[in-house]
């Protein structure tokens, strides 16, 4: 799922959640939640999160017969959200930065050795 609020400074949020479906191609109740959670987490309106997730179920369950073998192919469904909430800002993705930092890791300056990380609470560096 993409993200993108065009009202404010905040870049585009990538959500992958694994898509899981029953037999008719529906998703199942595990993938419905993690879908939930993750536009609940990101202040979508539930009303607006619970459309979103039934019409990819319903698109899930529409292309599936369509496919040749649907129990052996990788099936992406990207959802495209633009959210014009103001307010949409009001929780600070930390997790997403506390990922990318440590990604990015370096090693610490002269100045830097034995100072704690005020993101992580770890010594910088390790």
């Amino acid at each position: 799922m993409k993200i993108k609020r065009p009202s404010t400074q905040q870049t585009k949020i990538v959500i992958s959640v694994a898509m899981k479906t029953t037999s008719s191609g529906h998703l199942i109740h595990e993938t419905v939640r993690d879908m939930e959670y993750m536009l609940g987490y990101h202040e979508i309106y539930f009303d607006s999160v619970m459309e979103i997730i039934e019409q990819t179920s319903d698109f899930a369950a529409r292309t599936t017969p369509m496919l040749d073998d649907p129990t052996n192919i990788d099936f992406d469904i990207i959802v495209k959200i633009s959210d014009y909430n103001p307010d949409a800002l009001r929780r600070i993705d930390l997790d997403v930065y506390i990922i990318e930092l440590r990604e990015n890791r370096r090693e610490p300056t002269p100045r830097e050795k034995d100072d704690i990380c005020p993101i992580c609470c770890e010594e910088i560096g390790t």
